[in-house]
């Protein structure tokens, strides 16, 4: 079961409350119309202390809302990859990696921009051989991706018992948490997740002692994730943000 709040603001208005709301409230999509926003979340508590922060009334959601699901348009992102929603059935272009996006009630389906980024990084920094950790997995999206870009074992874990079902439909799977892994396990952790979520397990991460592609974060909260590490890449897409980094 999903929630949803709506919120009647303008576009001006959104923009500012986007930028206070991602701190604290993990989301799993927007929708905009004619008379606002249609904000998702996984879980009554969080939709309903976001409608009292923000103004709104919090509602479970019935599946049939989940309708914008069909008018998901296959995607091309970075070089390789090809994100095409599981019931299309359009070629593969010559080349590429076709990965499903999944509708789902947890994150990742593969249509946000924070996605989107971490693929076209994997695409410079990833090896093949290499081992990779996915924390926070969700769909297991990215989980697919690595391996198709030739990791040699890759570990996913996520607290939401959906986003680990969906997941092992992707790849190997393991349900845990980053600080149940020892140093050195990985050669690549990947964490595209929610920012009041990173600031809680950054120092679980940084124990592995492996580089880091994160994101899930606003540029302007850039300076604060990424405060004693070294960056080495980073790519924006629409005031989204995503870095490869290490620690010193």
């Amino acid at each position: 079961m999903s929630y949803s709040v709506r919120l009647h603001r303008t576009a001006e208005e959104w923009e500012e409350l986007l930028a206070a709301w991602s701190d604290d409230y993990p989301m799993q999509g927007v929708l905009e119309d004619e008379d606002g926003y249609q904000v998702f979340f996984a879980s009554a508590a969080t939709a309903e202390k976001f409608a009292s922060a923000h103004g709104g009334i919090a509602a479970p959601v019935a599946e049939a809302a989940h309708s914008w699901w069909e008018d998901w348009e296959p995607l091309l992102v970075g070089e390789r990859f090809f994100l095409c929603p599981s019931w299309r059935n359009e070629p593969t272009p010559p080349g590429r990696v076709r990965l499903a996006m999944i509708g789902a009630s947890v994150f990742g389906g593969g249509e946000h921009q924070t996605t989107q980024l971490c693929l076209e990084l994997l695409e410079q920094v990833l090896r093949p051989g290499q081992r990779v950790l996915d924390v926070g997995t969700g769909t297991g999206i990215l989980s697919a991706a690595v391996q198709a870009l030739g990791a040699a074992t890759v570990w996913a874990c996520d607290v939401e018992p959906a986003a680990v079902e969906l997941a092992r439909a992707h790849a190997a799977t393991w349900q845990g948490s980053a600080n149940a892994a020892r140093p050195g396990c990985a050669d690549l952790v990947v964490c595209n997740i929610h920012l009041a979520v990173m600031r809680e397990i950054l120092p679980d991460l940084l124990r592995l002692r492996a580089p880091l592609l994160l994101s899930g974060f606003l540029i302007d909260q850039i300076p604060e994730l990424t405060a004693g590490l070294l960056v080495h890449a980073q790519r924006e897409k629409d005031g989204w943000c995503a870095v490869w980094a290490t620690a010193p």
